[in-house]
């Protein structure tokens, strides 16, 4: 058998074993993302509503949230901004890089409904060179009684707060009176 033989048989071979063995370690979406984010616990990384606060006064912070518009439209975290799963990295340019390719930002929190597809789209960011990146659930805004935006209005949601616009609160924050 000729060397040339021999190092492509073993290539071969390699790739076989490297895929079957890649195969074996498929992890779906539930598995990656709650490594991700007990990975960024870990690493001080899972941003607390007081972070949030902090990062929404402080001129290096950005908070990105990546969800879908319809979700971004119903609540959203006032000052943050949307920018989506599908080109992140473009729609950060836009709030967090000046026009000579310099961060104006150079921090981000990056906010979705329950922190999975934030910690999968954290480690993208992280990449980009950004200097700290955390992620953080909306829930827990929501839930520690702050404020959300929506998008909504009486025109297409019947059931609303009729002219009502700016901060609404989940139900369990709401004092009523009797």
């Amino acid at each position: 058998m000729s060397t040339r033989r021999f190092i492509l048989g073993a290539v071969v071979v390699g790739s076989l074993a490297f895929s079957l063995n890649a195969k074996s370690e498929f992890k779906d979406y539930a598995t990656i993302t709650g490594e991700l984010k007990s990975q960024m616990k870990k690493e001080g990384a899972y941003a607390s509503v007081e972070d949030v606060k902090k990062a929404l006064e402080a001129k290096d912070w950005l908070v990105a949230d990546v969800r879908v518009p319809e979700e971004w439209a119903g609540a959203h975290i006032k000052g943050s901004v949307r920018i989506g799963r599908q080109t992140p990295e473009i729609a950060l340019e836009n709030f967090a890089v000046d026009i000579d390719g310099n961060f104006v930002k150079d921090k981000v929190i990056v906010v979705c409904n329950s922190a999975a597809r934030a910690s999968i789209e954290a480690q993208a960011i992280k990449m980009m060179g950004f200097k700290e990146v955390k992620i953080f659930d909306i829930y827990s805004w929501i839930d520690g009684c702050n404020p959300v935006v929506t998008k909504y209005t009486v025109k297409s949601s019947k059931g609303g707060t009729g002219l009502k616009f700016g901060n609404f609160y989940a139900e369990h924050c709401i004092k009523t009176e009797k």
